[in-house]
């Protein structure tokens, strides 16, 4: 991801995308609280800067 772009906010299917996985685990995990969500209404948004934190979280160590 782009630094410029940190700040948009990406729907739930374009996390799915990005983490190549399905759309349901993408939002399983956001509901769980497992990846940071924004809400306004009934509107779930994910922060790319708090998707690129979740990544770099689970990211394996590197030796």
């Amino acid at each position: 991801m782009e630094t410029e772009s940190k700040n948009r906010l990406l729907k739930g299917h374009e996390v799915a995308q990005i983490l190549n996985i399905s759309r349901a685990l993408a939002y399983r995990m956001m509901q769980r609280g497992d990846i940071k969500v924004v809400k306004f209404g009934k509107s779930v948004r994910v922060s790319e800067r708090d998707l690129q934190e979740f990544i770099n979280k689970h990211k394996p160590a590197d030796n």
